[in-house]
């Protein structure tokens, strides 16, 4: 059994990302699919003013449901069934805790833009610091 984990997150190239899984694992019974999705931890400053924290958290976390959700349902469309986890942190800290338990790790590919892949692109210290092969779907 082939056991991949997908790190899924709200941009199309990751989107993109869920044709590639089906054309080469799609069709195969022996494959399981888990869709994780990381939320990073939410940061309330006093000088903010009076917030509802919980408020904040359910709000994030209802997004973060609608991803996993959508990734899912594309999945089901292809008739592949998938477990979803929802984790809060660092995304590269929560996937490499986890990571230890799967085959293959699959990301999209980092957003076009210049200034995104440079400051904010997680897709390097992905490939470097996964101790499992790491797919990169555009």
């Amino acid at each position: 059994m082939v056991k991949l984990l997908f790190g899924v997150s709200d941009t199309q190239e990751c989107r993109r990302a869920i044709s590639t899984i089906v054309r080469f694992f799609g069709h195969r019974e022996e494959t399981l699919l888990t869709l994780l999705h990381v939320t990073p931890e939410i940061v309330v400053y006093a000088e903010s003013g009076i917030v509802d924290y919980g408020t904040i958290e359910h709000i994030e976390n209802e997004k973060s449901n609608n991803i996993l959700n959508e990734f899912e349902s594309a999945f089901q469309k292809e008739g592949i069934t998938c477990q979803k986890i929802l984790k809060t942190g660092n995304p590269i800290d929560v996937v490499l805790e986890i990571v230890h338990d799967y085959d293959l790790l699959v990301i999209g590919a980092s957003e076009s833009s210049l200034l995104h892949r440079i400051f904010n692109s997680h897709q390097n210290s992905f490939i470097n610091s996964s101790p499992i092969p790491v797919l990169v779907a555009k």
